[in-house]
């Protein structure tokens, strides 16, 4: 078998051979003789780090009542499922009290339910259940701003004692013909000016988003308690950790008359791109606050020795995102998100060892294929390419997010101009909004082939269903007789417990434009990961005859392949969107040189 390894690192070619001798993994033992990255077998992992996490957006995962929006006891209902998916910890998006302009990241109250969602009894049931199923649950917090509901606003908006900072304020710009106009030119992420006019103040407020969300203004040092006091409120309620919504926000230059420079992208001068963030975002400012926020989380762990995690949303490259490492947090990697239509496995093998590469030693790797702000995995890169996208997730070394319906391959709605909701939508206008509403990726869990795909038994839902949702479901899925998106993810899923997967070594093996494929060896175990991510039809190991080996999960759609079957390299054919994982024998020992 010598000789098939050789092959294999001389089809990836130098670059290949080069990325598996330096990458740098968290706490590894790395032999340049033998080229392994070798992530320690002896360290105690965390729950976090085996964990694999499952993003609910709380309005579409299960109606309770029948007013068509999802709710906590939904939620409850349905908690079994995650112990069958095989998932272990549930990020729940927020569900705080909220008028809901932005459906929940717009928060009117801290530390309250809305009621569309249930009550704060609901919320603790919840986390008790799910403790009960030894499952974990990390709440959403949103730090960066709140709705002009709050009563922080409104009270800073009369200059109250200590709310009077509370927020941005600036009296903006005078011009010589005595218009008043905003300071800067900073743009929202929604599109149009960051600063709005407030009558009674006189003043005018910033806003990262949304005209109704209000950025907070850290500097304020009575503003940081209130957000710390609400971090522990929640966590006295049982939560075992935070993802920290849009980070990259939460400072801006305190000086306001500072223009934003032009971007040089092709876009319409009020979208948010039109412009290069260097005064609004990934502010140096912020990490003394997240450092603040993270000794009240390890608080809480000291006081109990059950370790919370801390995750933070940053859209950034690894030298940005690298810095939340530093402060004990970690922050999310999207970098399989935003590739392209058609990525190809050279693409994508880069991506994975852009974060195995500049990962800082003794830190720990995660990977990113989806959430409630972009678009669904289906929609990006093709609905066939889901079921290996999957495999690439749950296969890596490092913790993997899914985010709910991702395992059936749910495809996007579509959703008309007069039926948006989604306030960036909204914001972009009729002739753009599609480039920019989230509103098909957030719409209800199918979760059978009856009324309104089992989601709700109301006569409407808050959005409607996606497409072949009678066909494409929890309940048609997991009774069929032939392999599944859902089975395959509850394989994988379960498979991913073995220590191959958690602490073993990974390392490349044939790696071209169709192909990706990998080597994951534990102390007993060793598997080899196939995945075609190409346009064509590849039998790219026809060349290379063994090893013999036992097929363990597979796409659906995979004819003359079946689990458990034995089988050889070298009959191996791929179509594009197909994929295996096989167990290599014990007596095949990989050896490279």
């Amino acid at each position: 078998m010598r000789g098939l390894f050789n092959n294999i690192l001389r089809s990836c070619g130098l670059l290949s051979a080069f990325l598996l001798v330096t990458v740098v993994a968290a706490v590894v033992q790395r032999d340049v003789n033998t080229q392994l990255i070798t992530p320690a077998t002896d360290q105690n992992l965390t729950w976090w780090q085996t964990a694999i996490f499952y993003q609910v957006y709380p309005r579409s995962f299960k109606d309770s009542n029948g007013d068509g929006v999802g709710d906590i006891q939904g939620i409850i209902s349905e908690l079994d499922y995650f112990v069958d998916l095989g998932v272990d910890c549930i990020w729940l998006s927020p569900v705080y009290k909220s008028p809901m302009r932005d459906f929940g990241y717009d928060i009117s109250d801290y530390k309250d339910v809305d009621p569309i969602f249930g009550t704060l009894d609901d919320f603790r049931e919840l986390i008790q259940e799910i403790h009960k199923r030894g499952l974990k649950f990390i709440s959403d917090f949103v730090p960066g701003h709140v709705s002009s509901d709050h009563e922080w606003f409104r009270r800073s908006v009369k200059r109250d004692g200590k709310y009077t900072n509370y927020f941005v304020w600036s009296d903006g710009k005078l011009l010589d013909n005595g218009t008043r106009v905003p300071p800067n030119n900073w743009l929202s992420v929604f599109g149009g000016s960051a600063w709005s006019w407030n009558d009674e103040r006189q003043q005018y407020y910033y806003h990262a988003f949304d005209p109704h969300q209000i950025d907070l203004n850290y500097r304020d040092q009575n503003l940081q308690w209130e957000i710390k006091d609400t971090f522990r409120f929640w966590l006295d309620y049982g939560v075992d950790g935070f993802r920290i919504d849009a980070f990259s926000q939460l400072f801006e230059n305190e000086n306001t008359s500072l223009d934003e420079p032009l971007s040089g992208n092709n876009v319409p001068p009020t979208e948010y791109a039109y412009l290069n963030h260097i005064y609004t975002a990934d502010q140096p400012d912020s990490l003394p606050i997240l450092t603040s926020w993270k000794n009240v989380v390890d608080d809480y762990s000291k006081q109990d020795g059950k370790v919370r995690y801390l995750v933070v949303e940053l859209y950034a490259p690894p030298n940005v995102r690298n810095k939340i490492y530093g402060v004990g947090a970690v922050p999310f990697n999207f970098d399989l998100i935003s590739m392209g239509t058609h990525p190809t496995g050279r693409d994508i093998f880069s991506k994975v060892m852009d974060e195995y590469i500049n990962l800082p030693s003794g830190k720990w790797p995660n990977f990113v294929l989806g959430n409630h702000d972009q678009k669904r995995l289906s929609y990006r890169y093709g609905a066939q390419y889901v079921n290996v996208f999957n495999i690439l997730l749950l296969t890596l070394w490092g913790t993997p997010t899914t985010y709910y319906g991702e395992e059936l391959g749910m495809l996007s709605a579509n959703i008309s101009w007069e039926n948006t909701v989604d306030p960036q939508g909204l914001g972009a206008g009729p002739e753009r909004y599609q480039l920019f509403t989230r509103d098909p990726s957030r719409t209800p869990m199918q979760w059978s082939n009856d009324f309104q795909a089992g989601f709700s038994t109301g006569n409407t839902t808050w959005l409607p269903l996606a497409e072949n949702w009678a066909t494409l479901n929890v309940k048609t899925e997991n009774s069929s007789s032939q392999q599944t998106p859902y089975k395959l993810y509850r394989q994988l899923a379960h498979l991913r417990k073995n220590q191959a997967f958690q602490t073993g070594t990974f390392r490349a093996a044939l790696v071209t434009d169709n192909i990706v494929s990998y080597l994951r060896e534990g102390t007993l175990q060793r598997y080899l990961v196939i995945m075609n991510f190409g346009q064509e039809t590849t039998d790219d190991y026809r060349n290379y005859g063994g090893p013999a080996a036992t097929v363990v999960a597979i796409t659906p759609g995979l004819t003359g392949v079946q689990e458990g079957q034995r089988l050889s390299l070298d009959a191996l054919k791929l179509e594009p969107g197909q994929g295996v994982v096989l167990l290599l024998d014990q007596d095949f020992v990989p050896t490279i040189g």
